[in-house]
């Protein structure tokens, strides 16, 4: 219940604090500013993040009158299980650890669970970056009445899956759809010359933790590379929408759409930025880097990179089919960088949020803001800011 120290968390204004509460099986680390009286934000890190990439959102936008709280989510950074036994307590999860306290309608049980242990019945907005763009859609969704607006951030939230309709008068199928369409088409991508593979389904392998938890480069330089290829940095990203095909994809950066028989490692270090790029990059500099090393260095990746085995599995995801047919009813809002080929990768994504989706998101609500790829709450926090404290005055 401290002031986040500067040296152990640079670049965190004076005025945020680390704190851990225990949240059902969990003990909570999260970062939060304001006063506990005033509306509550959530905001929902990615992967491979942790909350410390919302540093720079966190108190400017308490100073709005806002209680901002950023946990580490399930298995990430300094959040681990209460009990000691357990794994992610006293070692880091592994690929043969159960896998379901990662599903999805679990994860997004925990925010709920987080809300009311602060002290809250309700949250007036919740953000998510990236991977937790689809939690902060599932909290909106499955519970409404507590989530009254949310924003997505680099990753459109396209809703939950439909079940088979009508499956005794029409053809349909049998299981659901993928949440991810894209990485339905795993063999068509392994036939193309020269083979790809959709990271997702890479994600999902036992053999990535240890990839990128080992990387030959090292972690710090691996996490540089990584941040790099996928900012507004790196001047091969020049996104815009694709075919829903193999081919299609297959003009995704190696990031999205990797060579079949690259790791991750691999891809960040094949355009890993030069030491002179590195000195002029302002937004991640060497000292804030070295924290996401740090903490993955003690966990290891596996705690994320199982929300990607819960996707790609269907046996994993069926149960978001009970809310098949629900969207997100309150304000909603939709941020990404120019740079970021998020609203992209998944073809049709961006205009099913839009569409489908979300019932009250304007047209003015979907923006791409110039000078940011994919990481835009760090790249661009005050464009950023602005953005969402418009949105926010407005509901």
């Amino acid at each position: 219940m401290t002031d986040a120290s500067v040296a152990e968390w640079p670049g965190m204004p004076e005025g945020v604090h680390s704190r851990t509460i225990a949240v059902r099986d969990l003990q909570v680390h999260y970062f939060d500013a304001g006063e506990r009286t005033d509306p509550l934000i959530v905001l929902l890190h990615g992967f491979p993040e942790i909350a410390y990439s919302w540093r720079k959102i966190i108190l400017p936008l308490a100073r709005q009158g806002y209680h901002i709280v950023a946990p580490d989510q399930r298995g990430i950074g300094r959040t681990k299980p209460s009990d000691p036994a357990s794994p992610g307590a006293g070692r880091p999860v592994i690929f043969e650890d159960d896998i379901g306290p990662y599903k999805t309608v679990n994860l997004t049980h925990d925010i709920v669970a987080l809300v009311f242990a602060l002290g809250h019945t309700d949250a007036a907005c919740v953000i998510g970056h990236d991977a937790g763009a689809i939690i902060a859609g599932y909290c909106a969704v499955i519970c409404p009445d507590l989530f009254k607006s949310a924003i997505f951030l680099s990753t459109p939230f396209t809703g939950p899956p439909p079940l088979p309709f009508d499956v005794a008068n029409a053809s349909a199928p049998s299981t659901p759809p993928a949440i991810f369409p894209a990485t339905l088409v795993e063999t068509a991508l392994a036939s193309l010359e020269p083979p790809r593979k959709h990271y997702m389904v890479y994600y999902s392998t036992p053999q990535a933790n240890e990839d990128m938890w080992h990387a030959p480069q090292g972690l710090h330089a691996f996490f540089r590379g990584y941040f790099h290829i996928k900012s507004a940095d790196w001047v091969r990203n020049d996104p815009h929408p694709i075919e829903p095909s193999a081919e299609g994809l297959a003009s995704l950066p190696h990031y999205y759409v990797m060579p079949r028989y690259a790791t991750m490692a691999q891809v960040a270090q094949a355009d890993a930025p030069t030491a002179e790029e590195v000195s002029r990059n302002e937004w991640l500099p060497e000292r804030e880097l070295a924290v996401y090393a740090r903490e993955y260095a003690r966990t290891g990746f596996q705690s994320g990179l199982n929300r990607y085995r819960s996707v790609t599995e269907p046996a994993l995801s069926e149960e978001l089919t009970l809310f098949s047919g629900r969207k997100v009813q309150g304000p909603a809002m939709y941020v990404s960088g120019r740079k970021d080929w998020g609203a992209y990768q998944n073809p049709g994504a961006l205009q099913k949020m839009q569409k489908e989706a979300c019932t009250n998101m304007d047209g003015k609500d979907v923006l791409l803001l110039r000078g940011a790829g994919h990481w835009v709450q760090q790249e661009q926090p005050e464009e950023l800011l602005r953005y969402l404290t418009s949105f926010l005055r407005r509901h």
